[in-house]
């Protein structure tokens, strides 16, 4: 299939000159709960996922609204804004934008005014929002951050695929309504998250999904940048399938947690290799996920280290910048916790500009 061709300037943020350096908003729009289980204690379930919250309670709703408002909050960005973020990676899912199917339990309502109130921060903070399709139907890995922790895959279904691409179209038309201030504030749209296509059928289903979404995000009159998940098979995989004047970023998460690594030197030197990796990539690299998590033991000099090192990657050469996992949580654990680093002083104004503990 021939993809047109399209040039890549004129966008919110053009991730061919610019580096993103930012965070994600996890366990907000999509519950996860080993980040913070406080909706699920509020809803007396003993569940994982936003399915089985939504579904275990009469009030999901009224829920899932007290925990939009003060999961993350204006203070989030100002106190953002004093180590110089200029992104906000937003998951959500599917059901944010179009109506799930019967036996679907989610709230659907009530999602794209909370967005809308975080791109109001954005524009006051001067940040950007990557919209990020984190859940789609039928989950696309079958895991809690999809929405649903059945273990099924169930996203590689004509009507799934059907489906996801009605919620790209649908995220675009929300995206060409919104007012100029709002609008200018988005930098692009991910269109599936980590998804795990599981045999030959099912990476070309991925593939002619990614080919579809992208002729839908490039005829939006706003113009975006499609952002397109490697599927965890590295760049080289993905060589070749965009034309390098494609308004399209490939997005990487990786992680030295699972499992655990615990060799500092090793881990040090696997994330300097990924350097030529993104180098010889022709569109750019965003490392949209990422975080200070191992089997190492956790000291501040290690801290700084691996996070002055992956750093300096994420920024390097072709690579677009780096978006650490997560805002905050609630399980005292700064390896996932952007705040509770900066909190420490290991993140600070100073951090994307200057990593004299880099080892590459």
């Amino acid at each position: 299939m021939v993809i047109e061709e399209r040039a890549t300037s004129g966008t919110s943020w053009n991730y061919w000159t610019n580096k993103a350096w930012g965070v994600n908003l996890g366990n907000w729009l999509i519950l996860e709960r080993w980040m913070g289980g406080q909706a699920f204690e509020a809803a007396g379930s003993n569940g994982q996922d936003e399915w089985t919250l939504s579904k275990s309670t009469s009030n999901a709703a009224a829920i899932l609204k007290q925990h939009w408002d003060s999961w993350v909050t204006e203070d989030d960005f100002r106190k953002l804004a004093r180590a110089k973020v200029n992104h906000v990676r937003i998951p959500v899912g599917f059901w944010a934008f179009i109506t799930p199917d019967a036996g679907e339990p989610y709230v659907h309502q009530g999602q794209k005014a909370q967005i809308e109130r975080i791109l109001d921060y954005c524009s006051t903070y001067q940040m950007y929002a990557l919209i990020d399709l984190h859940g789609l139907p039928g989950s696309q890995n079958g895991e809690a951050h999809s929405g649903h922790n059945s273990g099924r895959i169930e996203f590689f279904t004509k009507h799934n695929i059907d489906r996801s691409l009605r919620t790209v179209q649908a995220v675009v038309d929300w995206v060409n309504h919104l007012d100029e201030r709002r609008k200018s504030r988005i930098a692009g749209i991910e269109v599936a998250n980590e998804p795990k296509p599981n045999n030959e059928d099912q990476e070309a289903t991925l593939k002619n999904y990614y080919r579809q979404a992208y002729k839908i995000i490039t005829a939006s009159t706003f113009r975006l940048p499609m952002i397109f998940h490697d599927a965890f098979r590295g760049p080289a995989y993905w060589k070749g399938f965009f034309p390098s004047s494609a308004n399209a970023v490939l997005d990487l998460h990786p992680y030295w947690a699972f499992p655990p690594a615990n060799d500092k030197t090793a881990i040090l030197s696997q994330i300097c290799d990924k350097k030529p990796n993104h180098e010889s990539f022709s569109l750019p690299v965003l490392y949209g996920e990422w975080s200070l998590a191992s089997g190492v033991s956790r000291s501040d000099e290690w801290m700084r280290q691996f996070l002055d090192t992956q750093v300096s990657v994420y920024k390097s050469g072709n690579a677009a910048g780096a978006v650490f996992w997560s805002l905050k949580n609630t399980i005292n654990s700064d390896a996932w916790s952007f705040e509770q680093l900066m909190d420490e002083n290991i993140i600070n104004a100073a951090t994307f500009e200057h990593h004299p503990k880099a080892r590459c």
